[in-house]
């Protein structure tokens, strides 16, 4: 059996009635399902991965990591300040050149003189090298510079040199001890800020 063209009028608009019909249905589809339908998907997943962390998390508070994640915290703020006390924000020469000469009595040695800085400019800090003089025996040497190691900030020894010194009468020597002057750097480092000129 053959397809007929319907040949009544009222047939005939029955028939462009369903076609036009079926046309709306698939451009309605293809422009206005088929683009929400792929937006509901991805918004979907979104809320589904959303869902999945808030449970985790949820399932972390309930084990207690929400404790141990401020106690860690407070432990970071802790070592940021101990940071700031090794590697301050802002120069401080005069408490540098205090701590400096009294490691240095309480070693029993006297500065012969601390040079002005060289400044290194760095991304994160800069950092300064002092020159420094001292006269005093082997041990009292090595007892000023672990004192300076046991000092609030980082003051690193650099390029120490070590020469046997004349006697001087003013210097209290013991027996079997060579006086010895040393010349060396100390290096020791000051954290940029935001609010610092570059």
């Amino acid at each position: 059996m053959a397809f007929q063209m319907p040949t009544t009028r009222r047939d005939q608009g029955l028939a462009v009635g369903c076609i036009a019909a079926i046309a709306g249905i698939g451009l309605y589809y293809q422009f206005v399902w088929a683009p929400k339908a792929t937006d509901l998907t991805v918004l979907q997943a979104h809320i589904d991965t959303l869902s999945a962390q808030n449970d985790l998390a949820r399932q972390e508070v309930a084990k207690g990591t929400a404790s141990k994640l401020k106690e860690e915290a407070e432990q970071y703020g802790r070592l940021l300040v101990l940071m700031r006390t090794l590697v301050p924000v802002a120069n401080e020469v005069p408490a540098l050149i205090n701590q400096l000469s009294t490691a240095a009595r309480r070693a029993g040695l006297e500065l012969g003189g601390i040079a002005a800085p060289t400044i290194i400019n760095g991304d994160v800090f800069d950092t300064y090298k002092y020159k420094l003089t001292a006269t005093g025996s082997y041990h009292k040497l090595s007892r000023f510079l672990t004192n300076m190691g046991s000092l609030s900030r980082i003051m690193a020894p650099m390029n120490v040199a070590l020469t046997p010194a004349a006697p001087k009468p003013s210097q209290r020597q013991g027996p079997n001890e060579q006086l010895l002057d040393v010349n060396f750097e100390i290096q020791t480092y000051v954290a940029k800020t935001s609010s610092r000129a570059p």
